[in-house]
């Protein structure tokens, strides 16, 4: 009897501790690398848009510049701007409705993105694609975030999960 007692106090304790480690590690988040795409500007001047996402995948616009020297604009918190979405793959793949779910370091669920001056968080493409600067689709769209810190935006296409990104939004 002590040794069956003995026993489930240690698979007890066991269980404590590892139920313990789990709660305590917390995903760590990196934010996502940038690419370039390569642009020629309206002057005639060689450049290239900065992206932030997977390359050869998905990305948005977070800046420009000369190029081998694009400028990253900040996304400051509690400000909405407009960003350029970029997607590669089949059409059945990258169209339809689309919606961007905002995770904050919390875990708390944001709705992040907004149409004109009505607050959404998705849009209709109807399944059309329409390329641009190379990439197979581009949706335009604003974003505000409510809080500095890292996101994790997660992206879906006809409500299916397609990817996510993680940036770093600044304090405003």
């Amino acid at each position: 009897m002590r040794k069956i007692i003995i026993f489930l106090i240690s698979i007890l304790f066991t269980t404590m501790i590892v139920g313990c480690e789990k709660y305590e590690k917390k995903e760590k988040w990196q934010v996502s690398p940038t690419f370039t795409l390569p642009v020629t500007f309206g002057d005639g001047t060689e450049g290239e848009y900065l992206l932030i996402g997977k390359e050869g995948k998905v990305g948005f616009l977070i800046g420009s510049g000369k190029k081998g020297n694009p400028v990253s604009l900040p996304i400051i918190a509690n400000k909405a701007n407009k960003y350029m979405w970029h997607f590669w793959g089949d059409k059945d793949t990258i169209s339809g409705d689309f919606k961007v779910v905002g995770i904050d370091e919390q875990g708390k669920k944001h709705k992040v993105l907004l149409e004109g001056n009505y607050k959404t968080w998705g849009y209709s493409s109807h399944g059309s694609v329409s390329p641009n600067n190379g990439a197979d689709h581009h949706i335009p769209s604003e974003m505000v975030f409510p809080t500095s810190g890292l996101w994790k935006l997660k992206i879906y296409f006809n409500e299916k999960f397609f990817d996510e990104i993680v940036i770093n939004v600044k304090e405003s």
